[in-house]
């Protein structure tokens, strides 16, 4: 996960889209005014006050993995290994198996490609 030591405008905006949220969203959740959101737009470097630093980091920390992912991609961060968790690594293994169950009755039901004439 990225961390980040003081954050700016140009971070929470990376958070807030990362997050899929609109300006409005973004605000309620951290209990402040979307104008604030639409002044860290305008103003990249801006520093949120020590309560918003605070704020973003909470939504930073329990945001899923591929929120985080999407929020480093966003900063520019080269990509990173991503530890799953349990849960994460059993949604993996049902999707692999339910292709692998597609791909053999694709097979056995004699799927052909179209011949070229």
């Amino acid at each position: 996960m990225a961390v980040i030591e003081k954050w700016t405008g140009r971070h929470a905006q990376a958070l807030r889209e990362a997050l899929r949220l609109t300006n409005e969203s973004f605000a309620e959740r951290l209990g402040i005014a979307p104008r604030t959101i639409t002044k860290w737009k305008e103003r990249p470097d801006m520093l949120p006050s020590p309560h918003l630093q605070e704020a973003l980091d909470a939504e930073l920390a329990r945001a899923p993995v591929d929120v985080q992912t999407r929020f480093a991609a966003n900063l520019g961060e080269p990509d990173q290994r991503i530890a799953l968790d349990q849960a994460s690594i059993g949604q993996l293994n049902a999707a692999v198996t339910d292709l692998a169950r597609l791909l053999a009755r694709i097979e056995v039901s004699g799927f052909q490609q179209p011949s070229a004439h």
